[in-house]
């Protein structure tokens, strides 16, 4: 490739590289369970609002990377104390029961609905808030990542299924505003999230059988 191809490929802005190996490597620790993938996800969520804002006019994605600050906190808080040496019992992942599942997607289709016709109000009342481009696709992606990420944070395995919408429609949000460096870090997130799934489910599983049944037990 020519410095001219691998510079469309990367990206116009060393920030936008920044954010994707940050991104991908804290999504790894988090796969692996490790609490060092939240201080990550900080520096992502700081260079991806500015760029949303300011060279993408994506406003869902945007109010969503600045919500991440605090959130990515919350959940390195909750880790740290539901996962530390002193938690009364193990933090493992699980999944929620049927019947929450189902008020979970609900919730989750009335939040976009909800979001995607306020953020358009929203619009044409603030003078300083662009227009939304892509606003159903990128509404979806905003509220999933919410549910998702607070999913994360409880280890509840729903938070992969979030994921795994989210990051397709990434991979096609991105690569249409032209910026093919998220759009391949959005494709690495959905194979990422595949291992994650994967890993916390091994997780799962060794808690089970580690775990002795009550008819086992003395």
């Amino acid at each position: 490739m020519t410095d001219m191809q691998w510079s469309a490929l990367l990206g116009t802005t060393p920030l936008e590289i920044t954010a994707t190996l940050t991104a991908i490597i804290g999504v790894i620790l988090i796969a692996r369970q490790n609490i060092l993938g939240w201080p990550l996800g900080l520096v992502w969520a700081g260079i991806s609002a500015y760029l949303a804002f300011f060279e993408w006019q994506l406003v869902s994605d945007g109010i969503l990377y600045l919500a991440y600050i605090p959130i990515q906190v919350y959940c390195w808080i909750v880790w740290a104390r539901r996962g530390g040496p002193g938690a009364a019992r193990p933090f493992v992942p699980t999944w929620l029961p049927r019947e929450k599942q189902v008020l979970l997607a609900v919730a989750a289709a009335a939040s976009v609905l909800i979001w995607g016709f306020g953020i358009s109000a929203l619009a044409g009342a603030v003078s300083w808030i662009p227009e939304p481009s892509l606003l159903w696709r990128d509404s979806t992606t905003t509220v999933l990542n919410f549910f998702a990420q607070f999913l994360q944070a409880k280890k509840r395995m729903e938070n992969w299924v979030g994921w795994l919408i989210v990051n397709v429609l990434g991979i096609h949000i991105y690569w249409i505003k032209d910026s093919p460096i998220y759009a391949i870090q959005y494709a690495f997130f959905l194979f990422l999230g595949l291992y994650g799934w994967q890993q916390w489910q091994r997780s799962m599983r060794m808690h089970a059988t580690s775990t002795p049944r009550k008819d086992d037990e003395p």
